[in-house]
């Protein structure tokens, strides 16, 4: 190696000294369920993974962004269930489930661009189909992410990705790439396993997939079934002033099952077209919620409890049936891609104790016996269609991609609060203008939006001289949303005119997504990158707020929102592969944001571009074969998200510069793999992890500014949060057996802090599933 290569390697690498251990560096493409797939380079490193973050088969180490890739199995021994789980291997990637209602909402960002209101900020992918969901404050519904088994890989693209995979991809994107049916060759994958948790009650599961040809080279198939329980730990003790010293109480009342089926089959028509229809269905219910109650519950002991009066269940299911197709015409490839995403969801959030915090100042009911709980159902119709044209010759100068797009999203969504004691107390005519709706509901809302989308999009990458490319890509796209929302019931009376309302309207817009890139491939292992990538989010219609509001003007409609974001990386491969790192440092500008705005009503507001935003930070990961028998890795991620604008209206704060967004400025993971030959016996193996994110220590106007929107002093930041998991197994032939202990020092920090309203003294929280231990069996053929 020459002396200029060595100190561009060096340079590129430096970042290291960083570095802490961490799962989230890539898998090897041997540990791949299905056939592994052609990559663009020869790589004999069993350290490898193909992914196609870039919409062709590439080498993750030859990818110019910020991608974390996980195999099946290397999830399979880091106990991975679920999208969480997948947070906490992640820098830069943060998930937070809901504490309000049914479990049902969640919040998901990349890099610091979040929102919990409006359209997606974070794409969400089985293949190549987007099943995320538009937010909506009341019915709470966030997206419904698959669970974790017989997946190919799971990939995460750091940063915006306008340009190949538009709205909603501003932030970055989260892919789950399912296996494919196999043509040449029979692959069988299972799982089973056992648990118990402290306090709570047993988890198991049962899955099965196998792929096989039906005709040699011809037609191919591939189906599994997967069903997972996932024990209770949280009581319920509905508490109510009236009856303090009812015994009636409910032990580990948040459990939960999945069932997921997936089947697919592959017709090789001639040598150069290939049609391969699939079906993803599952279905995941709930018992009750596992919000905790403040005043109930004992972290410290162990004892986590809430009070409220509902069974709080939920319904979740999702069929996606899909056609991808690819033509080979020489050098050129053609692919189609068709899916369909229906999905139907149901939940009985509580909000009795809303209900009695807002009309009552108190969050505790008064009456025996009083109740009001919400009926809320939710169903997501998404029709997509993709065309691309791609080169097909990975070693012409000159390789590009062009595409068509379409997709029509209709959200039908329903949201009733049933409440028979609120009149015992008040008369409702005389307070609110009318009685209850129906004779039952004191708040019924309908509503029904449709998001439209058309685009085109190219990107072409030129080799300019050895080994330096330049990448440009752009996007054209045009949205229309339309909006259709009834309300009724005393809250939202307007105090004359019908009991019920109704209110339309209509938001487009047509962003350009542009994409430039420069890549160095400095020798076979080692390259830097540079790119700046332009990303956006539709815009939205506002509902009408309730008559009680303290703001009444707010606008009709809200516009897009976009982010641009810069980026410096290097991947590299050091001491014949034993070294493997992969960093980058980012800056994003984030304009125009779509924030909820409180309106002084028990929750209810409204959505408007308020003020603008940077993220910057970095995240490095690093994985080191240290022996043959020991590999550690590991990786840091840091994000220093702020808002850089003020923004009062009528002498209220809602945006100040320099306040903090949500997230943990620092993510820590790490992890270490010990394998030992046991002789005729296999190979036993030892894997343990830790992740850390800190506390985020900036300000914010709404804890510590009386004059700002939603102030409330009493409301922070997450605490710090650490995690362990162990797990001690052996392999024997196609059979793995392991036993595991997660969340290994119990550890419970109270996150998620929230009330129903400023004056209420009842918080709300939510925490890690206590200490888990138990066994898990998988084969694979």
């Amino acid at each position: 190696m020459g002396t200029y290569k060595a100190l561009l390697i060096a340079s590129s690498a430096i970042a290291l000294s960083a570095a802490l251990p961490s799962s989230a560096y890539a898998q090897t493409a041997g540990e791949q369920d299905s056939a592994p797939q052609k990559a663009d380079a020869a790589d004999s490193s069993e350290w490898e993974i193909v992914v196609t973050a870039t919409r062709k088969n590439q080498l993750l180490s030859k990818v110019p962004i910020s991608v974390a890739a996980f195999s099946q199995e290397s999830m399979d021994r880091q106990g991975v269930k679920n999208i969480a789980d997948i947070a906490r291997l992640t820098p830069g990637l943060s998930f937070s489930g809901g504490t309000f209602g049914s479990d049902t909402s969640s919040n998901i960002a990349i890099r610091g661009v979040s929102s919990t209101s409006g359209a997606a900020t974070t794409g969400i992918y089985i293949d190549d189909s987007a099943i995320q969901i538009r937010s909506n404050t009341q019915t709470a519904f966030g997206t419904a992410f698959p669970r974790i088994f017989d997946l190919e890989r799971i990939e995460v693209l750091r940063g915006p990705q306008g340009t190949l995979f538009g709205a909603g991809a501003q932030g970055g994107v989260v892919r789950f790439i399912t296996p494919k049916p196999n043509l040449d060759y029979t692959s069988a994958y299972a799982r089973a396993e056992v648990a118990t948790t402290k306090g709570g009650d047993a988890s198991y599961e049962a899955g099965a997939a196998v792929g096989a040809p039906i005709v040699q080279d011809r037609i191919g198939m591939r189906i599994s079934a997967f069903y997972r329980k996932d024990g209770g730990w949280v009581d319920r003790r509905p508490f109510n002033v009236a009856t303090p010293d009812s015994t009636e109480y409910y032990k580990d009342v948040n459990s939960s099952d999945t069932v997921a089926l997936r089947g697919g089959l592959s017709f090789q028509l001639t040598d150069s077209i290939n049609i391969t229809p699939s079906l993803y269905y599952q279905r995941v219910r709930g018992d009750d919620s596992g919000t905790l109650w403040g005043n109930l519950t004992d972290a410290e002991a162990g004892k986590f409890v809430n009070g409220y009066s509902v069974a709080q269940t939920f319904n979740d299911r999702f069929f996606l049936p899909s056609i991808n197709a690819t033509v080979e015409l020489g050098d050129l490839e053609l692919a189609s891609v068709t899916s369909w995403f229906d999905r139907d969801g149901s939940s009985t959030p509580d909000y009795t104790n809303l209900n009695t915090s807002f009309i009552f100042d108190t969050p505790f009911p008064f009456l025996p016996g009083w109740k009001a709980p919400g009926i809320v159902t939710a169903r997501q119709k998404v029709f997509s269609q993709e065309v691309r044209l791609s080169s097909n010759n990975s070693d012409s100068a000159i390789r590009w991609t062009v595409g068509g797009y379409y997709s029509r999203a209709r959200q039908i969504e329903s949201f009733k609060i049933e409440d028979q004691f609120t009149g015992q107390i008040i008369p409702l005519e005389a307070v609110f203008g009318i009685g209850l709706t129906d004779d039952l509901y004191i708040f019924t809302s309908a509503n029904d939006t449709i998001d439209k989308q058309w685009a085109a999009f190219a990107q072409i990458d030129v080799d300019l001289f050895e080994g330096l490319t330049a990448t440009l890509g752009a996007r054209y796209s045009d949205t229309t949303f339309d909006y259709s929302r009834d309300v009724g019931g005393p809250l939202n009376y307007t105090g004359s005119g019908p009991e019920t309302t109704t209110t339309t309207g209509v938001q487009k817009s047509k962003p350009f997504t542009p994409k430039f890139g420069l890549t160095y491939d400095i020798d076979d292992g080692n390259m830097v990158y540079a790119s700046a990538a332009k990303g956006f989010r539709g815009g939205g219609v506002n509902p009408p707020l309730f008559a009680s509001c303290a703001i009444q003007d707010a606008p009709a409609t809200f516009d897009p929102d976009t982010t641009w974001s810069f980026e410096l990386g290097a991947k590299n491969k050091l001491f014949g592969g034993a070294l493997r790192t992969d960093a980058s440092a980012f800056y994003i500008k984030w304009d125009n944001i779509q924030q909820f705005v409180l309106a002084g009503c028990a929750g209810n507001g409204f959505r408007d571009n308020i003020g603008a935003a940077t993220s910057k930070g970095f995240d490095l990961q690093v994985s080191l074969r240290a022996t043959d028998n020991l590999q550690l890795s590991g990786s840091v991620g840091y994000v220093d998200a702020k808002l850089t604008k003020t923004v009062v209206v009528n002498d209220v704060v809602f945006a100040r510069d320099g306040d903090a967004l949500e997230g943990s400025p620092w993510q820590l993971a790490g992890n270490v793999d010990y394998t030992l030959p046991l002789s005729t016996l296999g190979e036993g193996y030892i894997h343990a992890d830790a992740r850390y994110n800190s506390h985020n220590n900036g300000k914010r106007a709404m804890y510590d500014d009386p004059a700002a929107s939603g102030y409330d002093p009493t409301l922070q930041f997450d605490p710090a949060v650490t995690e362990v998991n162990m797990r001690i197994g052996l392999r024997s032939g196609n059979v793995d057996a392991s036993i595991f202990v997660n969340n290994l020092l119990n550890a419970a920090p109270l996150l998620g802090k929230n009330r129903d309203t400023d004056t209420s003294p009842l918080y709300y929280y939510r925490t890690l599933r206590p200490r888990t231990a138990g066994l898990t069996v998988s084969y694979r053929y």
